[in-house]
């Protein structure tokens, strides 16, 4: 049987359809500039994915979240794959780039046009009004995120109802699988349909292999065409770029697609991450983990290097989170109404690498927290279990190894503060990713320039997270799409007054 390929043209070729690529996308359609939208994973209507967890993560999430860093002590990145990317599995949480990163990277990468102040708020005002951007309210926040802000308020923590894209939330705590009544205003539900009406056209199930360079110009993108169901290879595709080609496929995905387009250099060093770890704990009375937002409540500690999040799971992800086997565990999962968890996620110093791996779409990433990392993280996490024992917590589970898996007083806490604890004592996963291909005015430490094109390659751009130059310690969508939004703004102008 004849091999499939697809063929097609358009002013910008956009590769991801996340919070950088979707972005991008609406605001060049709306410019009446033609765009095709490139996305490896399924378009999926909403009443198409399951509201059962796993059958939902196998559909929209990479290898079933599954794809994890190298090395001797690996954790999970998580990734959507989908068409929205990552914004149809999370939480919809709202974090405005915080000001001493902005004049950072203004002293530190020269970034002032991309992030001038007056400019990015406008952007900000303009994504929060057409996202529908509000702080959760109290009355769908659940008790999960209501025992956290009592224990706020009884510590003096600086803690807050979280801002998130979903003024319509009802609560159902269904994030992951895809909010039911689209109240989250992820890219699948808002912008993508918006740049779609305005024009732009989208290629779903299409993995890029490589961007078409001629004459030290991007021209195109081409690559493999997957089946929906078994992701095998049914034929090629190639579209070409007329003014230019915008790598949105995520901070592991942009550098190893640069790179096997034959960039190299900086491309792939300075990953960062936010890595989080949770702690569960049994209450007395009913905490109904199951209804409330997913995410509701927040303590933000950016001047100790963490924050602290509520996090609303279904059952069948908490049961994995308690210590035990046999009948003792069995007995635990009759009472999983009366736990609650909490995370905390942290703003690591440590830089890693993103390398193409031997596989046709495979990456090598590595990385490792460094000693003051692990410090912060341990102090994380013993706020965390003494927060829950301060609101009445009868059983703590840290989640450490080399430390008792069950606590039950307060002052064994202390075990935690005491404790030299290594990588390879936590439970850690990512999802907040930076770097890789970071802007900057100075082509020798830097891979994109303030406008976001590639300083090696004309008219090819990075437009997601990886061209964030520092890790930002907040959650990161909202800050990808008003700097998105900012560089799609400039480029679109600029082709207008080329035209």
């Amino acid at each position: 049987m004849a091999k499939m390929m697809i063929e097609d043209e358009a002013d910008f070729v956009i590769i991801g359809t996340g919070a950088g690529g979707a972005t991008a996308a609406r605001v060049l359609a709306a410019a009446g500039l033609s765009v095709v939208m490139l996305e490896e994973g399924p378009q999926l209507r909403t009443d198409e994915r399951p509201r059962e967890l796993l059958p939902a993560m196998q559909q929209s999430m990479r290898d079933f979240g599954t794809f994890t860093t190298r090395g001797a002590h690996p954790f999970p990145l998580l990734q959507g794959r989908m068409v929205g990317g990552s914004t149809a599995i999370n939480s919809g949480i709202i974090w405005r780039l915080p000001e001493d990163v902005r004049l950072d990277w203004i002293d530190r990468f020269g970034l002032d046009e991309l992030v001038e102040e007056k400019g990015l708020e406008r952007a900000f005002d303009v994504i929060e009004k057409e996202l529908d951007v509000v702080e959760t309210d109290e009355q769908i926040q659940g008790n999960n995120a209501r025992k956290m802000a009592e224990a706020a308020r009884a510590l003096g923590l600086p803690g807050r109802a979280i801002h998130r894209n979903s003024r319509k939330c009802e609560g159902r705590g269904e994030c992951l699988q895809g909010c039911a009544l689209e109240a989250r205003q992820s890219m699948d539900v808002s912008y993508i349909p918006k740049a779609i009406g305005d024009g732009a056209r989208l290629h779903a199930m299409c993995q890029a292999s490589r961007v078409l360079i001629e004459g030290g110009r991007a021209v195109g993108v081409e690559g493999w065409v997957l089946d929906r169901d078994t992701r095998k290879n049914l034929g090629r595709f190639r579209v070409r770029a007329r003014r230019a080609v915008i790598v949105a496929a995520s901070v592991i995905w942009t550098p190893v697609l640069l790179r096997r387009s034959g960039l190299s250099g900086l491309v792939g060093d300075r990953l960062q991450l936010h890595p989080g770890s949770a702690v569960v704990a049994r209450f007395p009375e009913p905490i109904t983990m199951g209804v409330g937002a997913t995410q509701a409540y927040e303590i933000p500690m950016r001047d100790r290097g963490f924050k602290i999040e509520s996090l609303t799971l279904p059952p069948e992800m908490l049961a994995t989170r308690l210590p035990g086997a046999g009948p003792a565990w069995q007995q635990m999962l009759t009472e999983l109404d009366h736990y609650a968890q909490w995370a905390g996620l942290i703003r690591m110093r440590a830089h890693g690498t993103v390398r193409p791996a031997f596989g046709q779409h495979d990456a090598d990433v590595r990385y490792t927290p460094g000693e003051r990392d692990l410090r912060t993280m341990r102090e994380a996490l013993a706020l965390i279990c003494r927060m829950m024992f301060t609101v009445g917590a009868t059983e703590v589970f840290p989640g450490i190894a080399r430390l008792p898996q069950v606590l039950r007083h307060i002052s064994e806490v202390d075990l935690i503060e005491q404790a030299d604890i290594k990588q390879s004592d936590l439970h850690m996963m990512a999802s907040h990713l930076f770097g890789t291909a970071v802007a900057g005015r100075d082509s020798a430490t830097s891979v994109v320039g303030p406008d976001l094109q590639c300083h090696d390659v004309r008219d090819l751009y990075v437009m997601d997270a990886s061209v964030f130059p520092t890790n930002l310690g907040v959650n990161p969508q909202h800050s990808i799409m008003a700097v998105v939004f900012r560089a799609a703004e400039r480029l679109a102008n600029s082709q207008a007054i080329a035209a």
